[in-house]
């Protein structure tokens, strides 16, 4: 088991990360101002799903594998460069040619669920920051339990702060549909995405 003050201590640390501006943020606010705030509630469930899927391969050890094996890392950081880069351009696509009326038709949530997880499972930094951290925390033969755990922690927490993104995005809408706001959110999210593959792509760890 884990010591209380470990245990404040990493929430403490998971909060930091939390709050910290990043892609999650910035899918969440883009869904709930076009789509409301079932989509951007939507994309909420696919990052918490990005994070159970991250405790699921901490639990069984797939983890450590992933940034053990250099082609299976590089497989993976490709896979995820890509993909933020398709659904950037998509975004600045859609900005500049002025949607495709996805603001005022009811949300598909499938699709930001879809989005939001696969920006969460296809970025490695994400298993690099847990890998280096959670054996602060969690060691011995309960590990990988206590990992879980406290991965667990990380989504409640994402779910907590995301969940009020997407409320003052989707109470944000109207005035955004007035003023243009959500193409031009649309654009530098989709511009934000494509530097973050960038990078991705040429980072070594």
């Amino acid at each position: 088991m884990i010591e209380p003050a470990a245990l404040l201590a990493w929430t403490a640390l998971a909060l930091a990360v939390t709050l910290s501006p990043g892609p999650d943020t910035l899918l969440v606010a883009s869904h709930s101002a076009r789509g409301g705030l079932r989509a951007g509630l939507a994309a909420v469930a696919g990052i918490v799903s990005g994070g159970v899927y991250y405790a699921a391969l901490f639990g069984f050890g797939a983890l450590a594998l992933l940034v053990a094996v250099p082609s299976l890392y590089f497989a993976v950081k490709i896979a995820g460069a890509l993909y933020l880069a398709w659904l950037g351009v998509r975004m600045i696509w859609r900005a500049l040619r002025g949607g495709d009326g996805a603001a005022t038709a009811a949300p598909r949530l499938g699709r930001p669920f879809v989005q939001a997880f696969l920006t969460n499972a296809l970025n490695p930094k994400v298993a690099i920051f847990y890998l280096a951290a959670l054996p602060q925390f969690a060691s011995g033969p309960g590990a990988p339990a206590v990992g879980a755990l406290l991965i667990g922690i990380h989504c409640a927490l994402g779910a907590v702060w995301l969940s009020c993104v997407a409320y003052a995005a989707s109470h944000a809408r109207r005035l955004a549909l007035r003023t243009s706001i959500v193409r031009w959110l649309e654009g530098a999210v989709g511009a934000f995405f494509v530097g973050v593959a960038g990078r991705l792509a040429l980072a070594q760890r």
